[in-house]
């Protein structure tokens, strides 16, 4: 079940418990400033931007029910939220489930 983006934690393989797993894609950024930030990380290999997901699915379900956990920064359009996420600082954020 486990794709190149989804790779299971050691308890999605060990059986009665719920299935953990972390989705890993590019990072992107909106056009203007905070792209050419993320353009320049990029290509000077300051830092692997990627954006991770956590994905469960419960063992006591509908077999098809996944639960998503995704990571949004209050205003990701934000310069400055471009230059915290690259320097490695905390950002400002809402959990979408």
């Amino acid at each position: 079940m486990a794709s190149q983006f989804f790779k299971p934690s050691a308890n999605a393989t060990s059986g009665g418990g719920d299935a953990v797993y972390v989705a890993a894609v590019p990072l992107r950024a909106t056009s203007g400033p905070p792209q050419l930030i993320m353009s320049m990380a990029y290509s000077l290999n300051i830092r692997n931007l990627q954006h991770f997901l956590v994905l469960i699915k419960p063992s006591s379900s509908i077999p098809q029910e996944v639960i998503v956990f995704d990571f949004q920064p209050v205003n990701p359009e934000s310069i400055d939220a471009a230059i915290s996420i690259l320097s490695g600082k905390s950002v400002p954020g809402i959990l979408k489930v």
